[in-house]
């Protein structure tokens, strides 16, 4: 850090069952889309190795986020 400051790095503690919740309602939110054919050209079925990867990326991107926002001063000096 500038000036001699030395600050701590926060984490962000997040509900698990919150992700989850999170993470199930993204998943099925666009498996619904996907397999009316929305978002695709092709609504003949669902995709899911997608599905698999958004599930997997989806909590780990959110806590990134998360982690940014807790670190990030809201008023610089």
């Amino acid at each position: 850090m500038s000036g001699g400051v030395s600050e701590r790095m926060r984490f962000p503690n997040p509900s698990p069952s919150e992700y989850a919740l999170n993470t199930a309602l993204v998943v099925l939110t666009l498996a619904v889309l996907q397999y009316t054919g929305w978002l695709w050209d092709d609504p003949a079925g669902l995709d899911p190795a997608f599905l698999v990867a958004v599930a997997v990326m989806y909590p780990a991107f959110t806590y990134l986020i998360a982690l940014v926002g807790a670190n990030v001063r809201s008023n610089p000096k």
